[in-house]
């Protein structure tokens, strides 16, 4: 083996041990924070609010004597627990029932009633975080559980929060509930934050924040870096890099500020919550409409009691994280008795991508497709189609059937090249004895020996690399697969012979002692490769075939504890190349053949 192919075999080696430790390490979990304990003892651990509300109650107002209760809360990255007097209200739809909180006057729990989370309890959003969603303060994470006096309209699916301060800023959020359940409106609240100068002086109010509560993951078993930030225009700031890594310093805060932000949201694989703030046409002189000028987003640490009081399973020494953000908003100034109204749009569902992409902002871009986002989104758009046509037919395994007639279609459009790629293998079989020869003749001479080959392959019309086409065009098809289905929440609980959730890996049972889990699909797969291989004519490049034999590992390191759908799809697809094998085996071999020399120019 020469020098190269020794480097190319050892970083393949070292690539494929970096994603099995990486994706088999207990739940993918993310180690502490190395600058946790400083940064927390730095922060400040004042309770909040600090001062009692002095605004009266009004006619339609909730009780002036609320309940105490319990909350495991933060500020910034440090986390105690604290006994505040708070008043929750519920406004249910047919699809969410939308909790508000007093303290902070804003959306505190969304719980999904479509949507299951852990061990048959349903998914809620904000769940373990402490700052309500919509939640105004001047600085981030703080000043974020000041108390409000609310109106609540429950007939027309409103409620309305109030607070003025010393400055007498009156501070008023109305908030409403989506009526309709279909695709545009459902999970959906709109916002309305009016401003108001009470004082007799023009009164400038600083930039602040929107928060959009936050998120965390769902499983104990999900994947770090499906948890994170992002905005208009930004990249996913995943759980992780918080803490830093080999080439990034750890931060206790992401912070960024740039105008046309369109919106900002936080994410886990399959729920996000999103804040826009809303443009509108030119109004009444009261009424503004603004971008976001700035983003916000922190890491915090969930108390393995409240992970386990959720019903969530934990491992021993293992640390869960949430993460919280915010959009900013520019500054104004305020005339005496003049008012200032800038509206939200929050978005608090499904990772939905079919959802998402009617949402005038592109906040479609929270899934993070990636590299291949365009073969992504085509390939979800055609599932769900597909999923939509044999749901009458096969309703628990819709989506399972769906990915393998989907498999089936590109392999069908794939044969041409498939089976041309095939021929060009055989008839580099035909020259491997000349091949042998040349190697042999000029053993001593690498640079001769590689000259004489070439010219062997130009001689007789042979391309070396069209046996790598076919696999080189399913690499795209193979990422998008990747990005697609391990943020497709409609797989969430879909079923597959012995699949409980085509989302989830297929673990069927763990080893002893060890505790490693043993997944049929992905060794399956890997068994297909290996017999496609077997079947498959042998290159003449030795290079060739020593990658080809680490491939059936690779795609175990990709696969092993990822969804198990896309297991299904790369063994069903390695299924399909061999029937294709089979079927071309019995053709007439090719005849190996000179090519004429184009004629010399005069």
């Amino acid at each position: 083996m020469d020098r190269k192919g020794i480097i190319a075999i050892s970083l393949s080696i070292i690539t494929l041990i970096a994603w099995i430790v990486y994706n088999n390490r207990e739940m993918q979990k993310v180690t502490a924070a190395r600058a946790e304990a400083a940064t927390a003892a730095a922060e400040k651990a004042a309770l909040e609010p600090k001062e009692p509300s002095t605004a009266a109650s009004e006619p339609g107002a909730t009780p002036a004597t609320p309940s105490p209760v319990t909350e495991h809360t933060k500020t910034g990255t440090g986390t105690f627990t604290l006994t505040l007097p708070e008043v929750n209200e519920t406004l249910p739809t047919a699809s969410v029932d939308y909790t508000f909180s007093n303290l902070g006057g804003g959306l505190a729990r969304t719980l999904l009633k479509n949507h299951e989370g852990e061990r048959g309890t349903k998914m809620v959003l904000n769940e373990f975080g402490a700052i309500p969603i919509g939640a105004i303060s001047e600085a981030a994470g703080e000043g974020t559980k000041l108390p409000f006096t609310a109106k609540l309209d429950e007939a027309n699916g409103g409620i309305t929060y109030d607070r003025t301060d010393e400055r007498k800023l009156q501070l008023t959020k109305h908030f409403t509930v989506p009526k309709a359940t279909d695709l545009k409106s459902d999970y959906i609240v709109d916002l309305e934050v009016t401003f108001t100068n009470h004082g007799e002086q023009p009164l400038t109010v600083p930039s602040y924040f929107v928060h959009t509560g936050s998120t965390a993951p769902i499983y104990q078993s999900d994947r770090a870096d499906y948890t994170g930030f992002k905005c208009y225009g930004g990249k996913f700031i995943t759980s992780p890099s918080f803490e830093g890594g080999m080439f990034s310093k750890a931060r206790p805060v992401f912070a960024e500020s740039h105008p046309g932000i369109e919106w900002a949201g936080v994410a886990n694989q399959y729920f996000t919550t999103l804040v826009t703030p809303i443009i509108e046409s030119p109004g009444t002189p009261t009424q503004s409409g603004q971008q976001g000028t700035s983003v916000w987003a922190t890491r915090f640490e969930i108390p393995d009691a409240v992970w386990k009081e959720s019903g969530r399973t934990s491992k021993a020494d293992t640390k869960h994280y949430g993460v919280d953000g915010a959009i900013g908003m520019p500054a104004f100034t305020l005339e005496p008795g003049k008012s200032l109204v800038q509206r939200f749009q929050i978005y608090a569902g499904p990772r939905e991508y079919g959802r998402l992409r009617l949402l005038p902002n592109d906040e479609s871009d929270i899934m993070d497709f990636g590299t291949f986002g365009i073969v992504s989104k085509t390939l979800l758009n055609t599932m769900n189609w597909l999923h939509g046509k044999l749901a009458n037919f096969i309703p628990s395994g819709a989506y399972a059937g769906a990915i393998i007639i989907l498999t089936l279609i590109i392999k069908s459009l794939l044969w041409p090249m498939q089976n041309k790629a095939t021929q060009s293998m055989k008839r580099m079989q035909l020259l491997q004895p000349k091949m042998t020869e040349i190697r042999e003749k000029y053993k001593d001479d690498p640079t001769r020996m590689n000259t004489e080959v070439m010219k062997l392959y130009k001689d007789y019309g042979v391309n070396p690399l069209s046996g790598c086409l076919p696999m080189m065009v399913q690499i795209p098809i193979f990422f998008g697969f990747y990005n697609m289905l391990g943020k497709a929440v409609e797989l969430r609980n879909s079923k597959f012979l012995w699949v409980h959730d085509l989302s989830q890996p297929d673990t069927i049972w763990h080893l002893p002692m060890l505790g490693y889990p043993l997944n049929v699909l992905p060794l399956l797969m890997a068994g297909t490769m290996l017999w496609q291989m077997s079947l498959s004519p042998k290159s003449g490049d030795p290079m060739q075939q020593r990658m080809f034999m680490f491939m059936p590992l690779i795609f175990i390191g990709f696969c092993y504890n990822f969804a198990s759908a896309l297991a299904l799809y790369w063994t069903v697809q390695n299924l399909f190349s061999v029937t294709q094998l089979y079927a071309t085996r019995n053709q007439a071999p090719p005849t190996l053949q000179k090519v004429p020399a184009p004629p010399k120019r005069k």
